[in-house]
Formats: C-alpha cells, sequence, structure tokens
C-alpha cells in the first residue's frame, strides 16, 4: 500500500506566512521526492579491472633491480 496525499503530515516554521508560500514549499518538497532512485532504478553496473588486477601478473613475476650507482669497495687504509 502507497501512501497518498492524505497520508502526509505537514509541519513548518518561519516565512510561512501566507497560504501561497506553505502550498508552494509543500509542492517543493513532493517534487525532490521523485529525484531519489531506489534501488531497482539504479542503472546496471559494468565493472572493469582495476590497475591492480591488470598489473598483478607483472608484479608477480618481476624481479627487482637497483638503479643506483654502483660503489666502489671500501679500501683498509692503515
Amino acid at each position: 500500500m502507497m501512501a497518498g496525499k492524505d497520508d502526509c503530515y505537514t509541519s513548518a516554521r518561519g516565512c510561512t506566512a501566507t497560504l501561497g508560500n506553505f502550498a508552494k514549499a509543500t509542492f517543493d518538497a513532493i517534487s525532490k521526492t521523485y529525484n531519489y532512485l531506489t534501488p531497482e532504478l539504479w542503472k546496471e553496473t559494468a565493472f572493469t579491472k582495476s590497475l591492480s588486477g591488470v598489473h598483478c601478473p607483472f608484479v608477480k613475476t618481476h624481479t627487482r633491480v637497483s638503479l643506483h650507482k654502483t660503489q666502489a669497495p671500501a679500501v683498509a687504509t692503515t
């Protein structure tokens, strides 16, 4: 069973001095509920592989190579 306009409860404070302001505020509030999407209205999501999933085989088989210049062996001074 769905709620209708008779089931709505409204409450206001502030700038609702005229019936026109109150009616407009009520209409705007009800109109904004149509922007709410329930799960059955969601678009189907197409998932893609993440970067870690794409590069995981490379990382598993990759060997680390040092890019630093090799230092000369230390010379003992006496």
